[in-house]
């Protein structure tokens, strides 16, 4: 049997964890998804051992016996800004989710908006600081004070467990423009941390470390195999889509969304979140869109439809000719386009309109109202003078040509899939392909390694019906109260009729 050498890749995702075994040419020679504990995600308690189980599976999967598969080496993405505190004796706690309302770092000049007071309240002793971390640190400190004192250092949760494999203990930077966004002495010093118990930065894509022999044993993996340094979710399905040049756009979906557009220069927007880019000299200009497959799930979940396949879900939300069921209902999430401010990131309700309706006019309504969503951000995008016409796709988004189609008609954009739908997977894949001296830049890993197959061209006729609902949807929705929103449990909670059809 002929041996199929590639880079283990991995990314630790909210619900489940990915991993892929990809070859230097960008070609994918296998892929699991191992779920965690559906009670513990349901909960938000998932822990470090659920990642390490979850890579366990994985790996045995894609390097069993008779898989003819050698890894060349590994790389691991992960969510962010997830922290895991780990002690003296080497154990960790339970980690600091990025998804934890209670911990969840917020600009402190964002003006208040509605269902947003509780977090600002928490928060409210906090300096002002561009951290994603600190204040979950700040909160650990306040709120399980006897944990951090034991608490030897904190790593994100790729650099956690690339060091269970033999990674040496480092900090993973997408680039040195992101340090005010991680920590500094300073910052630590305002907010009375103990700036020790930061690990050092290391550069993305460098080699950080072997698999140990014990891991080998645990993970049916080759002793010795490099580790390189993967960063965090988002910057990697930049790298994995090749958004990464000026104008590019990823539309990253998972739990929530994000939209991201590469500029050469930064702005200033209230609506949008502005970082650094993964590339020197550029920016990252985007929005979040917290609650996507999340409320997905819940539909799934409040419809009994666990047990079914996405695909056989959207075949009978969207018909092959894009239409929906006849009782088509309206659905307004609570949580819906959040950017700088960073609110709470779970979904907390929606109002139904067109009740009673059937559990098919109940899922179309919330599927449009994704779409809308993504518009309402792309909106943002082009008031701040970036026009958006094509976006790539990175997530599991990208497997259903059904919903692809649907989404490019609401949104006008043409949808771009790449060959490695999971563009965390392909980031990784290029930041070892780095580490390892496959190639001398990240750009040229772009070139050699990520390539797009499929385009979603909307319909211009559709695209015009959907621009017309799109404008009466924002109007009944900017009428709401907030406490009209809220949950779907078959009353009749609002009606409206939007649509022409």
């Amino acid at each position: 049997m002929a041996v199929s050498q590639g880079i283990l890749c991995a990314d630790i995702g909210t619900s489940s964890l990915k991993a892929a075994l990809i070859d230097l040419e960008g070609r994918v020679l296998g892929f699991v998804r191992e779920s965690y504990p559906a009670d513990r995600f349901a909960q938000g308690r998932i822990h470090t051992s659920d990642w390490e189980n979850a890579l366990l599976r994985g790996t045995r999967r894609l390097l069993g016996s008779g898989s003819g598969a050698k890894p060349l080496g590994i790389c691991i993405s992960g969510n962010g800004p997830t922290l895991v505190p780990v002690g003296f004796d080497g154990t960790p706690f339970p980690p600091l989710h990025w998804y934890d309302r209670k911990v969840i770092p917020i600009d402190l000049n964002a003006s208040p908006e509605s269902g947003r007071r509780e977090t600002l309240a928490v928060l409210a002793d906090l300096p002002k600081t561009k951290s994603f971390f600190l204040p979950h640190v700040r909160w650990f400190l306040q709120h399980r004070p006897q944990e951090y004192e034991k608490t030897r250092c904190f790593f994100s949760a790729q650099e956690w467990l690339s060091f269970r494999l033999g990674a040496e203990p480092v900090t993973v930077l997408p680039s040195e423009a992101y340090i005010p966004y991680y920590w500094t002495e300073d910052q630590c010093a305002a907010l009375g941390l103990e700036g020790e118990k930061f690990l050092p930065f290391v550069k993305l894509g460098t080699l950080i470390g072997r698999v140990s022999s014990e891991a080998a044993v645990q993970y049916n993996l080759p002793e010795g195999i490099p580790i390189a340094a993967g960063g965090p979710d988002f910057i990697m399905a930049l790298l994995g889509v090749g958004a990464i040049s000026p104008g590019l756009v990823c539309d990253r979906a998972g739990t929530s969304e994000g939209l991201n557009v590469c500029s050469a220069v930064p702005i200033k927007s209230r609506e949008l979140r502005v970082l650094p880019h993964l590339e020197p000299g550029f920016w990252n200009i985007g929005g979040v869109i917290s609650s996507s497959g999340r409320l997905f799930e819940w539909y799934r979940s409040l419809t009994g439809q666990e047990s079914r396949s996405y695909e056989e879900t959207l075949e009978e939300l969207i018909s092959p000719d894009g239409t929906g069921p006849a009782d088509k209902a309206l659905f307004f999430p609570q949580a819906g386009f959040h950017t700088q401010s960073c609110p709470d990131m779970l979904f907390s309700g929606g109002a139904v309109g067109n009740a009673p309706v059937s559990r098919q006019g109940f899922g179309r309504g919330l599927l449009e109202a994704l779409g809308f969503m993504t518009r309402n951000v792309l909106d943002a995008l082009e008031r701040a003078g970036f026009q958006i016409t094509e976006m790539r796709v990175s997530g599991g988004q990208g497997r259903n040509s059904r919903w692809n189609q649907l989404k490019a008609d609401i949104t006008g954009c043409v949808l771009l899939i790449p060959e490695i739908r999971d563009g965390e997977l392909a980031g990784n894949a290029a930041a070892a392909a780095l580490a390892l001296r496959e190639i001398s830049t990240l750009s040229q890993g772009v070139s050699r390694m990520i390539r797009m197959n499929r385009r979603y061209v909307p319909d211009r006729k559709k695209h015009a019906m959907y621009t017309d609902a799109y404008r009466r949807y924002c109007e009944v929705r900017d009428r709401l109260e907030p406490g009209i929103l809220r949950s779907f449990r078959g009353e009749k909670n609002f009606h409206e009729d939007i649509y022409n059809s």
